[in-house]
């Protein structure tokens, strides 16, 4: 439950926050923009209930444009600045094209969690900590795959036992932990990545991010100091549990070092030891590391264990898919393992995955990039420097133009287009375009999709040869909840699993 200090922050910020878009309003006029449509009320008062029905729920003023303005650039109600949403291919190929100096991802990233007060004021200056995940997780994948495989086989069999008869599992709650439980096997090693309280440290960290971020997002930007200080509690606290844990095992890897080398017999290939070695010099302090470690933590941990747990549930409600799953998964495995090679031959597993992803995940922005300088698309419209730009990714997956029956969930839908037109590429979960944008497009695509991935597939083919798996009611898919932008599964919803039958 919020403490009373979260509620005042809140008061504050919301508050505070109508009269900031008084003052601003004549910034955000139409006037500027007259090219542009507008969708869903305007004028001060009407701008506040407007992105106020956009973030609870109550209308989808995205999807309106997207339907109402197909190809060109239209606004929806924000706060503080103008935010506009690109649709068709025109339009969003001019946004991956565009420099950094022009349109910023970090910049977005900055602004939309609030990284001054929820991270560090610079980290996204210089965001070393994902060159980890881009060249050295990515590059040697395939050597860190059997730590992976092992963590995954050892979590589902603690958190998921194997019994001959039907049992009841908390489907979101088992999907978070084994996710957190693999990932930070690759991230700090097999002593932490099995410490409940440490697990637990980084899903506290995770939801207090995104809380703060959204309170300080209402927050004008000479109240935020004010307002931050009043949710001290929230991150700051977290941050020093992580650091009890964090800190032992660092000087745990420097006795090592002190004592046989820098290439010590078992040195850790992972994000710490790779933080401890490659952070800059004034980056490399205990809470520095932890903050950097916890980062990326969040920013892999959250999508993949949304995406798991949507996919057992796909899996479960459309059962007829597992004999065929089943009949691709088993000759690869009798013949080569699993392996990061064997998996990627399972086509249409992976089919499965991204048609999950597709209608599921995602949400109803994609590709943020804030405007750095006066942007000029190649329609003629302008886009002003300090407002946002973001495509319609939720819609963009549910368009008939690119997906027939794009609410129906066709499982193989992938596998078949990879065949129809020879391109083994194309249709994988990594690749990304302007029709598939879970992972954003272009140079700036989610760099760990490639763990992501190899996570999942690995994950889907352990349960297909261990368990059978159905849902609590047949028939009955546990409805999915929206947070703010974005589509979470079932949080109180269980799977049924049992020893795999035959």
């Amino acid at each position: 439950m919020a403490s009373s200090s979260t509620w005042l922050a809140l008061g504050i910020a919301l508050v505070a926050l109508y009269a900031a878009r008084c003052v601003a309003d004549d910034r955000l006029t139409k006037s500027k923009y007259k090219d542009v449509a507008f969708v869903g009320p305007t004028g001060t008062f009407g701008t506040v209930i407007g992105f106020f029905q956009l973030l609870l729920g109550f209308r989808d003023f995205i999807q309106e444009g997207f339907e109402q303005h197909y190809g060109k650039l239209f606004a929806i109600p924000t706060l503080f600045q103008m935010t506009f949403v690109v649709s068709g291919h025109d339009l969003i190929e001019d946004v991956r094209k565009a420099s950094d100096d022009q349109l910023s991802l970090y910049g977005s990233i900055k602004e939309g969690m609030q990284t001054d007060y929820t991270m560090e004021p610079h980290i996204l200056e210089n965001p070393y900590h994902f060159r980890f995940v881009h060249l050295a997780l990515t590059s040697n994948l395939g050597g860190r795959f059997p730590e992976l495989r092992e963590e995954v086989i050892t979590a589902f069999s603690e958190l998921v036992p194997p019994t001959d008869s039907w049992t009841s599992f908390p489907a979101w709650l088992t999907g978070k932990h084994v996710v957190l439980r693999v990932i930070n096997r690759l991230f700090v090693g097999p002593s932490l990545c099995n410490d409940a309280a440490y697990n637990e440290i980084n899903d506290i960290y995770s939801d207090a991010l995104v809380k703060t971020a959204l309170i300080m997002g209402f927050t004008p930007g000479p109240l935020k100091p004010i307002v931050s200080k009043l949710l001290d509690s929230y991150i700051p606290k977290t941050l020093r549990r992580a650091m009890e844990h964090i800190g032992p095992l660092i000087e745990e890897r420097l006795d090592q070092e002190r004592m046989f080398g820098k290439d010590w017999p078992g040195k850790s290939n992972d994000l710490l030891t790779w933080l401890m070695e490659k952070a800059p010099e004034g980056e490399k302090s205990l809470k520095a590391i932890t903050i950097r470690l916890l980062a990326t933590v969040f920013a892999a941990y959250r999508p993949a264990s949304m995406a798991l747990t949507q996919a057992l549930f796909d899996l479960a409600t459309f059962s007829s898919y597992i004999p065929e799953l089943r009949d691709e998964i088993e000759p690869i495995v009798k013949e080569e393992g699993i392996t990061k090679e064997s998996i990627s031959k399972m086509y249409k597993v992976d089919s499965f995955i991204k048609e999950s992803l597709r209608l599921r995940a995602g949400g109803k922005s994609s590709m943020p990039r804030k405007v750095l300088k006066d942007f000029t698309f190649s329609d003629g419209t302008t886009v002003l420097a300090g407002n946002t730009i973001i495509a319609p990714g939720y819609a963009i997956h549910h368009d008939a133009r690119h997906y027939p029956n794009p609410n129906e969930f066709d499982g193989l839908r992938f596998a078949r287009l990879r065949e129809e037109q020879d391109d083994p590429v194309r249709y994988q979960i990594i690749s990304v375009g302007p029709t598939f944008m879970m992972f954003g497009n272009g140079r700036h695509a989610f760099p760990g999709r490639f763990l992501v991935s190899a996570l999942l597939k690995t994950m889907l083919v352990h349960v297909l040869m261990t368990y059978d798996i159905k849902l609590e009611q047949d028939g009955v898919r546990p409805v999915d909840k929206w947070y703010t932008f974005t589509p979470a599964p079932n949080q109180t919803a269980g799977l049924m699993f049992r020893k795999r039958a035959t």
